[in-house]
């Protein structure tokens, strides 16, 4: 799988978010992250749809939208939309039939589907969804707040990707991320690098993401 680096724009400065995603272009980023947060699933409120459809209207990236929300079947229609390209939900919101149903949904809009797992979310917890889901987000944090520390769940995603087995599916991981977590992670098997403060507030956002993306590519290849 392909090494891949996400910078998520709730890190950003978001006085400046046209400016900031011209900036996460230039630094070499492959997708830009883009929180959607409710205040119920999580304690806090983020950024909305009109927001996801200015920055659809900026780039040309990829944009992978993680919605910390109760209810994201009641947007995947605004997500479309809004001109996202990956909708990842939590495992938790719902019972199986559910979560495979909005999965599904996902996908007939055109858009890839992503389950994720919270930090006590068990691997085993991905295996009812594995063929309906094009990415797992592996959470190294609680979700919520940027800022956090690295929680190691190393051995979760290693236990993934024996699930997967040659399935074209990616691991994501999102919480804490820069060079040497990042490293931790591919070397597990993880490939797709949510990246908040660790680029954003980065004296140099290039090199940070070249950073990060090196010493994954060599942590996955060896």
């Amino acid at each position: 799988m392909k090494i891949l680096t996400s910078p998520s724009i709730f890190a950003c400065d978001v006085l400046n978010i046209g400016k900031e995603v011209e900036r996460t272009e230039k630094s070499g980023a492959d997708m830009i992250h883009f929180d959607v947060m409710d205040g119920v699933y999580v304690p806090n409120i983020s950024i909305g749809f009109g927001i996801l459809k200015a920055i659809r209207g900026i780039t040309n990236l990829p944009i992978d939208v993680h919605m910390m929300t109760v209810k994201p079947e009641a947007y995947i229609g605004v997500l479309s939309e809004s001109g996202a390209d990956i909708v990842t939900v939590h495992n938790d919101i719902g019972d199986e039939e559910k979560i495979k149903t909005i999965l599904m949904d996902i996908r007939s809009y055109g858009m890839m589907a992503a389950v994720a797992l919270k930090p006590g979310v068990p691997a085993e917890a991905v295996l009812p969804f594995i063929d309906n889901v094009d990415m797992i987000l592996v959470m190294t944090v609680e979700p919520g707040f940027s800022g956090q520390s690295f929680m190691d769940m190393t051995d979760k995603i290693a236990k993934i990707k024996e699930y997967i087995g040659d399935r074209p599916i990616s691991i994501q991981v999102d919480g804490g991320i820069n060079a040497e977590t990042a490293a931790k992670c591919a070397a597990a098997g993880a490939n797709i690098f949510v990246v908040g403060n660790a680029s954003y507030k980065a004296p140099d956002m290039k090199k940070a993401l070249d950073d990060i993306k090196n010493a994954a590519e060599v942590a996955y290849n060896n």
